[in-house]
């Protein structure tokens, strides 16, 4: 890897959209895999850092990422690709050097190099993996960030964490900075927030096990990932279904208990037809525009959307039975 981009003056380090700790500890890990400086390598992303947990790692251990237009990217002799994949975005991207990541391949990924391990829990457990064979001395800085990754994909190894997952917290867990990850985890709220928050408890629906809620017009799409882990610890709930919308695109995310049906298969079979859908065992999303949307299922008001991805995700649950089960409303 590191003979891969020895001749590259400028590396650019590509993230998701709205980077969350997983893709942000990964890019830093790597960019210090390579021996490079801030100058020499850019940790970018398309979009903007929006949850607050985010934005707080980002702020306290000062870990540099800048939003980058699209042209750009031809800007730099290589890139790199860090939790993500080249058919995770919608822009058209040259030819990407290296992938790391550990989703699912929705397509063959088309890199020089790659590293693509579905059955771990974070892209952080890679890359903590290349740091100690490289024999890599780690800062508490990135120490820190690569276990807060871990904990985050993997909601304290309780979520989709393998055996490599818990070696690699285990050895960063005494060389990271805990009032840091303190601070990280614990991030002001905005106001707004909890008004979503507060009108989806007062909209929500269980069927059987299921939880659903449609929270409407949201700030920012990872209030509808935090939201969907804060609704599975409702008691005799096993599956939590979050949705909302946000740059005129729906947004969902689905939790489970984990041993059930994988939440990955049934999102990618209630909504693949209409967006990009999928996920892990435990943890799913779905990202639908609003004018797809009209296109193949209809109407998109609150109660509508809120009422068709009930109907899809319990059809897609029950393999396509259609089976209702016991409604709390009823």
């Amino acid at each position: 890897m590191r003979r891969h981009f020895a001749a590259a003056d400028r590396i650019l380090v590509m993230m998701q959209d709205d980077p969350d700790p997983d893709a942000i500890a990964s890019a830093l890990a790597l960019k210090t895999l390579l021996g490079r400086t801030r100058p020499h390598a850019i940790l970018g992303t398309f979009g903007t850092i929006t949850r607050p947990e985010n934005r707080a790692l980002t702020r306290i251990l000062e870990i540099d990422v800048e939003q980058i237009k699209p042209r750009a990217v031809a800007d730099y002799d290589m890139i790199a690709m860090v939790d993500a994949q080249p058919t995770f975005f919608e822009e058209a991207l040259p030819e990407i050097d290296l992938v790391i990541d550990h989703h699912p391949e929705e397509a063959p990924v088309r890199a020089r190099l790659r590293d693509v391990r579905p059955a771990y829990g974070a892209t952080s457990t890679i890359l903590t993996e290349y740091l100690r064979a490289a024999d890599v001395k780690l800062t508490q800085r990135l120490a820190t960030a690569l276990l807060y990754g871990i904990k985050a994909d993997t909601l304290h190894l309780e979520r989709g964490a393998t055996r490599a997952d818990m070696e690699a917290f285990a050895f960063l867990h005494p060389l990271a900075n805990h009032s840091a990850f303190r601070r990280i985890e614990r991030p002001e709220v905005p106001l707004e927030a909890l008004d979503a928050l507060a009108a989806g408890v007062g909209r929500r629906r269980l069927v059987d096990d299921v939880m659903f809620v449609h929270l409407g017009p949201v700030g920012y799409p990872e209030l509808i990932a935090q939201f969907a882990d804060r609704l599975l610890q409702v008691q005799g709930v096993q599956w939590s279904v979050v949705s909302g919308t946000l740059h005129a695109e729906v947004h969902l995310s689905v939790r489970n208990v984990g041993y059930v049906r994988a939440a990955g298969d049934v999102v990618r079979q209630a909504f693949g037809d209409v967006g990009g859908a999928g996920g892990h065992r435990a943890m799913a999303k779905a990202e639908v525009r609003l004018r797809d949307w009209r296109s193949h299922v209809g109407d998109t008001s609150d109660d509508a959307l809120a009422a068709a991805i009930v109907t899809r995700f319990l059809r897609a649950l029950r393999g396509g039975d259609g089976a209702r089960g016991r409604d709390e409303r009823d």
